[in-house]
């Protein structure tokens, strides 16, 4: 079981790195921004479902006051 914990934990970091960059131009207090906070939510509780319990980190560490970069492919020119 731990593998697959481990497994999920890293696929949720990396959908709350998605999830900054979403939300990187709306407004913290903004009716959208809680839109779409909701609806994370609700699919992370599918993992609960699975005895998965990560909606404490759903969205977590998420501040779109500070810059998102884009991430680039490593292909060299």
């Amino acid at each position: 079981m731990s593998a697959c914990v481990k497994w999920a934990k890293e696929h949720v970091d990396a959908f709350n790195v998605l999830l900054a960059r979403q939300l990187s131009s709306v407004d913290q207090t903004s009716p959208l921004w809680k839109e779409c906070m909701d609806q994370a939510h609700q699919h992370a509780s599918l993992l609960k479902g699975v005895g998965l319990d990560f909606t404490e980190l759903i969205g977590k560490g998420i501040d779109v006051n500070t810059e998102v970069k884009p991430i680039g492919l490593g292909l060299s020119s």
